[in-house]
Order: structure tokens, then C-alpha cells, then sequence
């Protein structure tokens, strides 16, 4: 037995219960250590989010160039990239919810991504996903995902809850 600690040491089984049924997982457990975030870039990168955040929150976009990499991707195909498209998008969107408010919910950090899942709340007051202002305030929520490079945000991918929206905006 003495022989297969360092292979029971270097492999890891999870075991993830799916009904019925349970599918395992092999992963090398130092495989897994070495892709892990140290806790010095997990810290910056929280400070990263809550530069966000902050920015957000303030509607203020005069930090936008110490969060986001002038070569910005945005991946989600609704918008372009770059760092000036990423200030105009939020602007759009603080004109469209001039009382926009963000909550990070939980956030996930491994290597370089940060994974986010966020609340938003809002009155929409100007155009927005399409529908012209109707007064109505919603609650959405978003994940999201960023690759960090240089110590900003450099890329990133999204799910938005668009149904959920359109749905609070459409419906009295």
C-alpha cells in the first residue's frame, strides 16, 4: 500500500452525484495544485473586482482605463471590444438605469479568471435590450467570466438572463 500513496496522493476521484447515477471525475492533484490561485493574485484579483464594482456602483467610468486592457475582448458578440467600447457600453447602460446597482454575488478565482455571478437592479428609464423606457424596475442576473493579463481585465464571456428581462420590462 506504501507503494500507491504517491499515486493516491497524485490523482484525486471526485465523485459527483447526478440523479440516480454518479459520474467520476480523474483530475492529478498536482496537476490541480499548480493550476490553482496563488493568494496573493486571488487578492489582487479581488481588488480587481472591486475596482469594478465600485466603478459600477458610482456610474463613473474615469477608472476604466486601471480595470480594462486598451485591447479589450468582449467575447459575448452583443458589443465591440476595446477599452473606449467598454466605456461607451457602460454609459449606455447608466443612461439606460440611471439608478443601476450591482451585487456580486460569489466570486471565483483560479489562475487568470475571475468568475463572477451578479445581480443587477435598475429603473429603466431609457432604451434598453430593445424596449423603449417603460419606468419599470428590474433584477437580473449575469455570470460572468474575465481572463486577467497585466492585472486588468483583458477578456471576457458572459450569460445574461435576457428572458428573465424582457419578461420585467414587457409584463405589467
Amino acid at each position: 500500500m506504501k507503494g500507491n500513496v504517491m499515486t493516491e496522493r497524485r490523482t484525486v476521484l471526485a465523485l459527483v452525484a447526478l440523479g440516480t447515477g454518479a459520474l467520476l471525475i480523474p483530475a492529478a492533484s498536482a496537476d490541480a495544485a499548480a493550476g490553482c490561485t496563488s493568494p496573493g493574485d486571488a487578492a489582487a484579483n479581488s481588488a480587481l473586482l472591486d475596482l469594478y464594482l465600485a466603478a459600477v456602483n458610482a456610474h463613473d467610468t474615469s477608472s476604466f482605463s486601471d480595470i480594462f486592457t486598451d485591447t479589450y475582448l468582449q467575447r459575448s458578440g452583443r458589443g465591440p471590444s476595446g477599452l473606449a467600447a467598454q466605456i461607451e457600453n457602460a454609459q449606455r447602460f447608466f443612461t439606460a438605469l440611471p439608478d443601476l446597482h450591482l451585487v456580486i454575488e460569489d466570486r471565483i478565482f483560479g489562475r487568470d479568471k475571475i468568475v463572477a455571478r451578479c445581480t443587477y437592479t435598475g429603473t429603466q428609464r431609457g432604451k434598453f435590450v430593445g424596449v423603449e423606457p417603460t419606468g419599470k424596475q428590474i433584477k437580473f442576473g449575469t455570470i460572468d467570466i474575465w481572463r486577467v493579463e497585466g492585472g486588468k481585465l483583458a477578456e471576457h464571456w458572459d450569460q445574461v438572463d435576457f428572458a428573465g428581462i424582457l419578461k420585467q420590462l414587457r409584463e405589467g
